[in-house]
C-alpha cells in the first residue's frame, strides 16, 4: 500500500491549510477558479501534473519537488537506521529489515511524524489507517500454521 501522488498533493495541501482555489491560483498564477480546477482535477488523477507543475506546487506547499514523486520515495533504501523525523532529535527511527517487511512504510512514518509536528489530526489519522493497512498485511504473515493430527 503505498501513497499515490494525487494523495500526497492532497495531504499536503490540507496540511498547509489550503484549499484548491488556493492552490491552484498561487501555483499557476491563474484565477481562484481555474486554480481550484487544475488541482481537483490533478487530485482526482484525471490530470497527471507536468514536471512544472509539481515544481510550482512543490514551492507553494513548501517542500522539496521529491516529496510530489512516490516514484522517488519509494525508491529510497536506507542502508541504516533512518531517523525519519529528520531533526536528529528522535523520534521515529526505524530499521531497515522492519522497513523493507512494510514496503511504502518509511513514506508513511515520514509524513506521520511532520503531521503530529503540525497537530493536524486529519492527516495523522489518514496516515494511521494506511499503516494498519500495511500492519493488517504483515499479520497474516505472523499468524501460527494449523496442524492437523491424525
Amino acid at each position: 500500500m503505498e501513497l499515490r501522488q494525487p494523495e500526497i498533493i492532497q495531504l499536503l495541501r490540507r496540511r498547509c491549510n489550503l484549499n484548491q482555489g488556493a492552490l491552484g491560483a498561487a501555483a499557476f498564477d491563474t484565477s481562484f477558479e481555474s486554480g481550484r480546477t487544475k488541482i481537483k482535477n490533478i487530485e482526482l488523477g484525471r490530470q497527471i501534473p507536468t514536471p512544472d507543475d509539481l515544481e510550482k506546487m512543490a514551492v507553494v506547499l513548501g517542500v522539496p519537488v521529491s516529496e510530489l514523486d512516490p516514484a522517488h520515495a519509494a525508491a529510497r533504501s536506507p542502508a541504516r537506521p533512518v531517523d525519519l523525523a529528520g531533526d536528529g532529535d528522535g523520534g521515529v527511527v526505524v530499521q531497515r529489515h522492519v522497513l523493507e517487511r512494510l514496503p511504502g512504510a518509511d513514506v508513511y512514518l515520514e509524513m506521520l511524524n511532520k503531521a503530529v509536528r503540525l497537530e493536524d489530526r486529519e492527516l495523522i489519522c489518514h496516515i494511521a489507517e494506511k499503516l494498519g493497512g500495511l500492519f493488517a498485511g504483515l499479520t497474516h504473515e505472523c499468524q501460527p500454521a494449523t496442524h492437523r493430527s491424525g
